[in-house]
């Protein structure tokens, strides 16, 4: 008998890694639920074999995604890979930017994706099996000026994620942190996926960091290292243990692109030196007994 296709429920589909996996995992024969608030706007991905458009919005209250999850099992009849891929970018500095679009940027970049999983993980743990993909950034290991609200919200997300990948670990579920670095996504499109502070809260003194940033920002979209449908193939097979993972198992954190892996690994450089360079003094602060 053959074995029965894997069923993959993937978040932010019209573009980028969501467009790009739902094909690659379709074309490999598996089932994509390609999810949206509004299916009718995926029309890349319509009538494709293999693909249904299913509405979940992940910024509702848990309680209506439990209602979509719930709804897509009884049509679909399982959920065995979830993929958090939605997210958007707020620029603008810290200062600047208003406590709503500060909870916009972190409701759609962490809290709605917890939520897609406790959604998720009771039908999840009823299986015994499944497996997580959270699609976080190599943003989360760096500040970056007038961009620091996305940053934080994709460090946050970060630590979270696999917290919650060691919890649930004892329940045969699988997670997987993809963060990749720069691909032509449409992550930085102006019109689509990147929000800018209101201009009435935008401060004079930040003029040169924000038009500095929104220059690197902008002008950076379009000619980003990565491949999105190369970085797609590259995600399916890590997560399926096919292809350049044959056989590996399922890595906890997987960095994404040449470019990810250099500036994350200058972060981590720069998190020994400063350990190393005060380790002496922060060991002053320990309790000495009989001191």
């Amino acid at each position: 008998m053959a074995p029965r296709s894997r069923v993959w429920l993937i978040t932010g589909c019209s573009s980028g890694f969501g467009l790009q996996l739902a094909r690659v995992a379709a074309s490999c024969g598996d089932r994509v639920l390609a999810a949206s608030r509004n299916p009718s706007k995926v029309n890349e991905l319509a009538g494709q074999k293999n693909i249904e458009l299913v509405r979940l919005d992940h910024n509702e209250p848990l309680s209506k995604i439990k209602e979509a999850i719930e709804t897509i099992i009884s049509v679909h009849g399982t959920i065995d890979i979830v993929v958090n891929n939605a997210a958007y970018v707020q620029a603008g500095t810290v200062e600047e930017a208003t406590p709503e679009e500060t909870l916009r940027q972190f409701q759609a970049n962490v809290f709605g994706p917890l939520n897609l999983y406790r959604a998720a993980l009771p039908h999840l743990r009823r299986k015994g099996q499944g497996t997580l993909v959270t699609i976080g950034s190599m943003a989360a290991w760096y500040p970056m000026n007038g961009c620091n609200l996305y940053n934080s919200s994709k460090a946050a997300l970060r630590w979270a994620a696999l917290g919650m990948g060691e919890e649930v670990k004892a329940f045969g579920i699988q997670h997987c942190l993809v963060e990749p670095g720069f691909f032509r996504t449409g992550l930085l499109k102006p019109d689509a996926n990147f929000a800018g502070t209101s201009a009435t809260t935008r401060l004079a003194e930040y003029d040169e960091i924000n038009a500095l940033a929104d220059q690197n920002l902008k002008s950076f979209h379009g000619i980003q290292l990565g491949n999105p449908a190369k970085g797609a193939e590259i995600i399916y097979q890590v997560v399926t243990s096919t292809g350049v993972a044959e056989g590996k198992p399922l890595p906890n954190f997987l960095p994404l692109g040449s470019d990810a892996t250099t500036e994350i690994s200058k972060a981590v450089q720069k998190v020994l030196d400063a350990i190393d360079e005060w380790r002496s003094v922060s060991a002053l602060s320990d309790i000495h007994e009989g001191n």
